[in-house]
């Protein structure tokens, strides 16, 4: 079923948090259910649960770096930076883990170069994430990969927050 059509609606996005939780009853270790829920929570700004939720994906994925990431931000979001701090250390450690190894021509490789420098910018090392972001910009032909990257450049952890919320859910 196609619930993202609906995140803009709060009352929608209750409805399909409730159909998501008896998904998620029958089935605990249903990923896509509870990545879903923690879509919704985050859009209606229900972030102790999407904490919560962000935690049960680590428990079904535990090197997903992108869910540290996520999970760092959203610990943000309550100002918790010590928690935040944490998740963003742990997925900064799985995207160089596995950046060591990849090879350049990976699809995913951009988007781990990317998270990377987020959680660089995240934890306040701008130098290394700008310094990160220029080579990959220089060597990039793609022009909105260019723009995206652009988008990163030179910011702090306030600009990088407030960017990440502006762009989340936009579509």
């Amino acid at each position: 079923m196609t619930l993202v059509a609906y995140i803009q609606i709060p009352d929608s996005s209750r409805k399909a948090i409730s159909l998501l939780d008896k998904a998620t009853t029958v089935d605990s270790n249903y990923f896509l259910g509870h990545y879903n829920k923690l879509i919704f929570y985050n859009q209606l700004k229900q972030y102790d649960k999407a904490i919560f939720t962000v935690n049960k994906l680590l428990q079904l994925r535990p090197s997903a770096h992108d869910l540290y990431l996520t999970g760092g931000i959203l610990y943000e979001r309550v100002s918790d930076t010590v928690a935040s701090s944490v998740y963003f250390k742990k997925s900064l450690e799985i995207c160089n883990r596995v950046l060591d190894t990849m090879n350049t021509e990976n699809r995913d490789y951009e988007m781990l170069l990317g998270n990377k420098a987020t959680n660089l910018i995240m934890l306040e090392d701008q130098k290394s994430a700008n310094l990160l972001l220029k080579k990959f910009y220089d060597n990039q032909t793609d022009e909105e990969q260019k723009k995206w990257l652009a988008s990163l450049m030179n910011k702090n952890k306030k600009q990088l927050l407030e960017l990440w919320a502006s762009v989340q859910y936009s579509h």
